[in-house]
């Protein structure tokens, strides 16, 4: 489903109304106008797909999701990477990031608040199915932006019906109370939508379970945890897993999954859409930005711009030198060479190399040796540091990088124009990412047998060669181990913090990998939860701000 925001600015210009002052909470009564057309069939139609082009936002803000964990760390050491990357003493609720993120997600909860309260099966046009699948599609999304206000804030006011007068006092909810309402809102929608999406970018009941299993298995670390959160978590996942319609499945090749003309393929649950028409595509999606150098200008000699050879890396985060060692065996995991580009082939036509080796990274335990005859060689480490990326004991950690790493090439994007917007979908949910929490809930449940059977059905389609899928099985399995392979899996993709935060791994894994971290020596458990707005405590009576903050 593309967001097609050039038909829509009539509505989102309504919409901003009600975002009142505070970008929050404050939602003023809609005009006659507005309050006439989202009565209606269309307007309720329209209204979903703006709710849906708010989760571009959402899983942009890669501050919230990459920052301040064991896989990434963050390039500079401005206010805002110090906070959330560094967890330095600094940690305010004035940080710049939160404010956005909190009034989009609640922005989200407004609108879907609107279309919940003035659907009706009665509309002119509105079939019964029509109304239960915009019922159950509003709701999914709500449910999601109420996951991530609760993990990133704690308890949160749970605002569930349309308010026809500004705001001024909240009350905040128990992370409880909100946990029970959202599986609660999951389960009644269950079986309602199909199983496949009727066009790209629409929530399936395949990830409606995706999302119910994940609530479960997040509560069950949680001191309010339900005997049986764990079993329940893992019965949904499996049932998403071994679905007899096969609606979704594994791909046989990992690098299929990520091929730009394979997207919404048969692994993909849920992705945010995007597209090459630059009137739906809005600022297009970073991803294939974020993860590496800008070879043009560190290299403009033997480099120029072609985006189907590179993209233009703005660099937005590095990753950790560490996630390389996570690929113990990078020659019979095909998952490294398939993540990296570690050959970059000299394309200035003015350079006397053209057509030549220019860059090569060797595999991170390749040694120093292995040059491969290019005009740029840069190994792993020499003399015992890191030379890919900024890992040092000094205090000026920034001061030792050579900012020469590989890119992540997962994400390549050949469609778009240099340096302009990405064009890919950006997966959210896809059935390995099931599997492994499905691994993580059958551990949790104390069913080892079954949790290593899943991870292992992950690492066995990771596999170079049909001969080395036993090497890649494991014997044995643990939350660290879960973690690992999520990071191996998973890399670039979101909700790392989420992740360690749930698994109560956070504060351990950021401390003994983030050398950020390590400098500041700041990190504690006031941390699992993200500072609210002060914009907001000083606007809404009753809004207390977290502790530690």
């Amino acid at each position: 489903m593309k967001y097609k925001f050039s038909k829509y600015i009539g509505i989102i210009a309504i919409l901003t109304l009600l975002q009142g002052c505070s970008d929050f909470l404050e939602i003023d009564n809609p005009s006659a106008v507005t309050d006439s057309f989202y009565y209606t069939k269309k307007g309720q139609e329209k209204l979903l797909v703006d709710i849906y082009s708010k989760y571009r936002s959402v899983f942009n803000t890669g501050q919230l999701q990459y920052y301040g964990t064991d896989l990434y760390m963050a390039i500079t050491e401005s206010p805002d990477e110090r906070m959330f990357n560094g967890y330095d003493p600094s940690f305010n609720s004035t940080a710049g990031v939160v404010g956005p993120y909190w009034s989009n997600l609640y922005r989200i909860v407004q609108e879907a608040n609107i279309l919940l309260t003035r659907i009706s099966p009665d509309e002119e046009g509105m079939t019964e199915d029509d109304f239960n699948s915009l019922t159950s599609q509003t709701k999914f999304l709500r449910v999601l932006a109420y996951y991530y206000l609760v993990e990133t804030f704690g308890p949160v006011p749970l605002l569930v019906t349309e308010e026809s007068s500004i705001i001024t006092e909240v009350e905040r909810t128990s992370e409880e109370e909100i946990y029970s309402f959202l599986i609660d809102e999951l389960i009644s929608c269950n079986g309602i939508l199909p199983g496949v999406a009727s066009e790209p970018g629409r929530i399936t009941n395949s990830a409606l379970l995706h999302l119910l299993g994940k609530l479960y298995l997040t509560r069950a670390y949680k001191p309010f945890n339900q005997n049986n959160d764990f079993e329940n978590a893992a019965k949904i996942f499996d049932e998403l897993i071994l679905d007899p319609q096969r609606n979704h499945y594994l791909l046989d090749d990992f690098k299929d999954v990520f091929d730009e003309n394979n997207q919404n393929n048969a692994e993909i649950i849920w992705a945010v859409q995007y597209g090459e028409d630059k009137e739906y595509s809005g600022s297009g999606n970073p991803q294939q930005s974020l993860f590496g150098i800008n070879i043009v200008a560190l290299e403009p000699e033997l480099f120029d711009k072609v985006q189907d050879d590179y993209s233009l890396m703005q660099r937005g985060y590095w990753v950790n030198p560490r996630v390389h060692e996570l690929f113990t065996d990078p020659v019979i995991d095909s998952r490294y060479d398939k993540t990296f580009q570690r050959e970059y082939y000299v394309n200035n036509k003015s350079s006397e190399h053209f057509g030549e080796l220019g860059i090569f990274y060797p595999r991170w335990n390749d040694g120093t040796d292995y040059t491969n005859e290019a005009q740029r060689f840069y190994p792993f480490k020499e003399n015992g540091e890191y030379v890919w990326y900024p890992q040092s004991t000094a205090l000026d950690v920034l001061s030792t990088a050579s900012d020469r790493m590989p890119m992540l090439n997962k994400f390549k994007d050949t469609k778009m124009q240099w340096g302009g917007p990405g064009t890919r979908e950006d997966v959210i949910f896809r059935l390995a990412d099931t599997y492994l929490l499905c691994a993580e809930a059958y551990l949790g449940a104390g069913n080892n047998t079954t949790a290593l059977q899943r991870l292992n059905e992950i690492r066995m389609r990771a596999a170079t060669s049909s001969e080395d899928k036993q090497a890649m099985k494991l014997s044995q399995i643990d939350l660290d181990i879960v973690l690992d392979e999520r990071g191996r899996e998973l890399l670039g993709e979101h909700d790392r913090w989420f992740d360690l935060k749930r698994t109560g791994k956070l504060i351990e894994r950021a401390f003994d990998y983030n050398i950020f971290v390590q400098k500041y020596n700041n990190l504690n458990k006031n941390h699992l939860l993200r500072p609210i707005p002060q914009d907001e405590i000083n606007k809404l009576s009753g809004l207390i701000q977290n502790e530690g903050y």
